[in-house]
C-alpha cells in the first residue's frame, strides 16, 4: 500500500473502534483533530503530512480512558504492520500516539518532534472552547459524574485550586481545560486557543452565576 491507502485504512480503523463512543471521542471529534492538525501545519509550514493524519486519526483509538491501552497498543501496532507501514515511519506515529495525552500534565515536558507538537495541540483545542465545553458535560454525564457539586469557590478566576472538591465537569475546566492555553506549542495554536480559552471563563462564570441564583 501506499501512504494514500495507510491514510484511509487508518480511517476506517478509527470509524470502526469510535462508532458507538459517546463520550465525546467520537469519530467527529477525531475529524476535527485531523482538519485542525492539517491547518496548523499549513499555518506553520512544517511537519509530514502523512505522520501528521496517521497519528491523528489513531490518537484516541488506545486512550486509557476508553479502553484497555495496553491491548489497544497491541492491536494497533498490528494493525500499522497488516497495512505494511514502513517501521521508521510506524515508530513516529506510535511515539506521537504515545506521549500526546494529557495524563495530569505528565507528558507536558516529553520532547516530542513537529508532528508530535502539531496533533496535541489540535487535540488540546478541541478539548477547549464551545465544543470543548460540550464534550466535557458528554464525558462526565457518561460516567455518572454530576455538572457540580459543594461550595462555590471565593475565586472564580481559571488558576483557582479545586483539588479538595469532588469530582464534577466544571471541576474538570479546573483540573485541566483553563490550563491548555499555555500548553500550546505552535503560534498557530496559540492564537486560537486565546479566543476559546476567553470563551470558557465566561461560560463557567455564567455557570456559577446561574448555579448560585437556583441555591
Amino acid at each position: 500500500m501506499n501512504q494514500y491507502q495507510h491514510i484511509k485504512e487508518a480511517e476506517k480503523y478509527m470509524k470502526a473502534h469510535h462508532s458507538e463512543d459517546a463520550t465525546g471521542h467520537d469519530i467527529q471529534h477525531v475529524m476535527r483533530v485531523l482538519k485542525m492538525a492539517l491547518f496548523i501545519a499549513e499555518q506553520e509550514g512544517s511537519g509530514n503530512p502523512y505522520i501528521i493524519q496517521m497519528a491523528a486519526l489513531l490518537h484516541d483509538t488506545v486512550d486509557s480512558k476508553l479502553t484497555d491501552e495496553d491491548k489497544a497498543y497491541e492491536k494497533l501496532d498490528h494493525f500499522l504492520d497488516q497495512i505494511d507501514v514502513d517501521n521508521q515511519m510506524k515508530h513516529k506515529i506510535l511515539e506521537i500516539i504515545k506521549y500526546m495525552s494529557y495524563r495530569n500534565g505528565a507528558n507536558n515536558d516529553r520532547t516530542m518532534s513537529q508532528e508530535g507538537y502539531i496533533v496535541r495541540d489540535a487535540d488540546r483545542l478541541d478539548a477547549i472552547g464551545a465544543i470543548g465545553i460540550a464534550r466535557t458535560f458528554q464525558f462526565s454525564g457518561h460516567f455518572n459524574e454530576p455538572m457540580w457539586s459543594g461550595e462555590i469557590p471565593d475565586s472564580l478566576s481559571s488558576d483557582c485550586d479545586l483539588e479538595d472538591h469532588s469530582p464534577s465537569a466544571i471541576k474538570h475546566f479546573y483540573d485541566k481545560l483553563f490550563k491548555l492555553k499555555d500548553l500550546m506549542h505552535t503560534e498557530t495554536a496559540q492564537s486560537i486557543a486565546q479566543e476559546r480559552h476567553q470563551f470558557m471563563e465566561y461560560f463557567v462564570a455564567q455557570f456559577f452565576k446561574e448555579w448560585d441564583f437556583m441555591n
